[in-house]
């Protein structure tokens, strides 16, 4: 079966096209055509932000983030694929609509598996550059294996993921590979072994934030072991990583000032963006959680009365951008915020305490921010953390990430009701709607890798 099938697409790799027709185009030179021979050929492939930047934006859809009830907007201001995912519907694509978010990791798993195929034997560079290209190239395979995991996999139960159906895991460029799904264990394994791999040569920080960095797989490998329920492991990651200090901005700079550019924001350690905007509206027991003072609220969350009743997710506009598109990638607040949540689960109060307050207090002013105490968080520790994680993330992926693993945390688990067009619709725990359905054009192309149930 072909790799082309998963990917529904061609892919354009420095303008050669790879298909099985054209292998000749990374053997043989061609007039019009770079072929891949110097290492800088592959630095090239890196460098190309349209190469791995843009990804998925179903979870900002299908978590409890987004109001209950959008029966009169969301037939004008969304689109029937998102409409569906709203309802975690059997089915999200019709016809000939393409997955997006599939068709984009997939093809950052192909171009990561040319680079590592073949830059250790490139010309022209040295040593190091080469395992820098390689270790780079590993931590996005990483990145879209587990993002993958957690929209298209069942969740991670350490208990049962040896049998857990898991994805199609392609490591090489091979055009030719047995497409069915190994476990989920061995998916996680994968992603364990490539991040473990790059640490070691990769720089602190990278030049630019769409660059993976030895924080950045810190800060991953944190994710990762969270969502495994290898809780210290987590732990470890994430105080790793805050021991290169990374930035966290003081709110109270920007109430008067540009925020930062995507580019230039020191708080994104890994750069990703949805592949498509989300214009809320949020739901009005998130917006509750925010204390008045609360500069996120300020900042970050705003009208849109043209379209939607209530609060809207503004922060990709807050540095003059024109559009919507959220930040989905890894960011400092995410390590304090793991770390804090391990705590949590060691029922370490005052260490819960203190990660969450050397967040807070660079999101309020200073004339009004009053520090938490224990007393504070002691009726639930872990439901604070998790409250906090939805202050912070608020617009991006990991609340759908979050909502998926805390359904084996009994009661931290809620039920979600939504309604559209008159309609009520419930998520729980227990359902299969908390993986995402196959496209069925993949299915109809690649049989073997079998749809999830619903």
């Amino acid at each position: 079966m072909k790799i082309k099938n998963i990917l529904l697409y061609s892919l354009v790799i420095s303008g050669a096209l790879l298909t099985s027709s054209c292998r000749k185009y990374v053997e043989i030179d061609q007039n019009d055509k770079r072929t891949l021979k110097t290492t800088d050929d592959y630095r090239y492939l890196l460098n190309n932000k349209g190469n791995f930047e843009s990804s998925f934006v179903l979870p900002l859809i299908t978590s409890d983030n987004i109001a209950a009830d959008v029966a009169t907007s969301a037939s004008t201001a969304w689109g029937e694929i998102y409409q569906r995912a709203y309802l975690w519907n059997d089915y999200f694509y019709i016809d000939n609509q393409q997955d997006i978010a599939w068709n984009n990791l997939y093809k950052q798993i192909y171009i990561a598996n040319e680079i590592l195929s073949g830059v250790m034997g490139s010309q022209s560079g040295s040593e190091a550059q080469k395992l820098h290209v390689a270790a780079e190239a590993r931590v996005h395979r990483a990145f879209a294996y587990f993002s993958l995991a957690n929209q298209y996999a069942p969740i991670y139960d350490p208990t049962k993921a040896t049998s857990q159906q898991g994805l199609p895991l392609l490591l090489t460029p091979d055009l030719f590979q047995n497409l069915s799904r190994v476990s989920l264990s061995r998916v996680y394994e994968q992603i364990i072994e490539d991040l473990n791999i790059a640490i070691g040569n990769l720089p602190n920080f990278p030049s630019f934030n769409y660059h993976p960095s030895k924080i950045a797989t810190y800060a991953l490998l944190s994710r990762v072991y969270l969502t495994m329920r290898n809780f210290e492991e987590s732990g470890r990651y994430a105080d790793l990583a805050l021991a290169l200090d990374p930035t966290v901005y003081n709110l109270e700079e920007y109430t008067s000032a540009t925020y930062p550019r995507l580019i230039d924001d020191k708080e994104v350690l890994l750069s990703k963006l949805s592949s498509g905007f989300v214009r809320g509206p949020l739901n009005p027991d998130l917006v509750a959680l925010y204390d008045q003072n609360d500069l996120r609220l300020k900042m970050f969350i705003g009208t849109d009365p043209n379209t939607f009743k209530g609060y809207v997710y503004i922060k990709p506009l807050s540095n003059g951008n024109s559009n919507y598109n959220a930040y989905i990638g890894l960011n400092t607040p995410e390590i304090y915020l793991n770390r804090a949540e391990v705590y949590a689960r060691q029922n370490n109060v005052a260490k819960t305490v203190e990660m969450l307050n050397l967040l807070r207090k660079k999101r309020f002013q200073a004339s009004k921010y009053v520090a938490l105490k224990t007393t504070d968080v002691q009726a639930d520790l872990l439901q604070y953390v998790m409250d906090e994680r939805r202050r912070e993330f608020v617009g991006t992926d990991l609340r759908w990430y979050d909502m998926r693993r805390l359904t084996l945390d009994g009661n931290y688990f809620k039920p979600v009701t939504r309604t559209l067009n008159g309609k009520s619709y419930t998520l729980q725990a227990n359902s299969p709607r908390m993986v995402y359905p196959i496209n069925q054009e993949v299915l109809t192309l690649n049989p073997e890798i079998g749809q999830n149930p619903r």
